[in-house]
């Protein structure tokens, strides 16, 4: 079982039109609108998970997330000089920060601290020793912020080439819910390079998941501020990729103009009808109406008395 790689191109395609247009039309107001945002997988499965997963799956994706203009911290278990010059020696370019334990627990105490360090990486990796000890020490802002580090193995015999595989990776954790997301791309990719990302990472989410494609209800991608465009959806009678859905995907990323004009057009049909409403009411209380409507009364009283005579 795989998803259609040519429904996902389309949807790929539609929602970096969608993004390249939402993109403009908020440049004039948002400085930042011409920055990249990451595109997610969202993956909604049938029966809830018994537990939440804290330790992250590696998902191997065809176009790594990561360049080296992106800025990646690496937390270690301590701060010995000889193991931190080490990690220097590697000469990853990713890797612009090392912080130990120690450090996390002291110069990074302070909330103002951590949340610096949150806005300044893109990705956190970790000693995979000390992963546990993490989400206490880090708090509440790197979960909502879904940058939890991802563990790596600092006592591999290859450690480059450990590095370099983590950093070629996309992380999935399985919550306790049914929807799950996972970042596949960003919406500078080209739709075909998002595409290979998008296939090859849910074949490989659907290999973490218990009982596989049978327990997946659906899987969709989105930006951030996008609605989820379906690309898989599992049908009653058994799981089923969606057939020709050009037109539904069409539809949800649908011009904002068109959008715009339908919003229009129901404001000025609901103030005409306001209008017709407030004319009518105006003429039952007119007072022409009013004697118009007693004359032909009176008409009608003196017809019948002379009808009777």
């Amino acid at each position: 079982m795989s998803l259609s790689h040519d429904l996902v191109l389309r949807a790929s395609e539609s929602l970096l039109k969608y993004a390249e247009k939402q993109q403009e039309k908020d440049a004039p107001t948002n400085l930042l609108a011409d920055e990249e945002q990451p595109v997610h997988l969202i993956v909604s499965v049938k029966k809830l998970a018994l537990r939440m997963q804290h330790k992250p799956y590696r998902i191997p994706l065809k176009t790594p997330l990561y360049g080296e203009s992106s800025s990646v911290c690496l937390f270690t278990k301590n701060n010995d000089e000889a193991h931190i010059e080490k990690l220097q020696n590697l000469k990853i370019p990713q890797i612009k920060a090392i912080v130990s334990m120690a450090q996390l627990k002291t110069e990074y105490k302070a909330y103002e601290a951590r949340r610096l360090l949150l806005s300044t990486h893109d990705l956190f990796l970790t000693d995979d020793r000390v992963i546990a000890a993490l989400p206490e020490a880090l708090g509440v802002k790197f979960f909502k912020a879904k940058k939890l580090p991802a563990p790596v193995n600092l006592k591999a015999t290859n450690l480059k080439n450990e590095m370099e595989k983590a950093l070629s990776c996309t992380y999935f954790r399985q919550n306790k819910g049914t929807c799950n997301a996972l970042k596949v791309g960003m919406t500078s990719m080209s739709a075909s390079d998002l595409a290979d990302n998008i296939v090859s990472a849910a074949d490989m989410v659907a290999k973490c998941i218990p009982k596989g494609w049978d327990n997946i209800q659906s899987v969709g991608i989105k930006t951030g501020t996008s609605l989820t465009l379906p690309v898989y959806n599992a049908l009653p009678n058994g799981a089923t990729a969606i057939g020709d859905s050009g037109a539904v995907l069409e539809e949800v990323a649908q011009d904002e103009e068109g959008e715009g004009a339908k919003k229009r057009a129901k404001k000025q049909k609901s103030e005409d009808a306001s209008a017709d409403a407030a004319k009518a009411k105006k003429s039952r209380k007119s007072p022409l109406s009013r004697s118009k409507a007693d004359s032909l009364v009176k008409a009608y009283a003196s017809k019948r008395a002379a009808t009777k005579a």
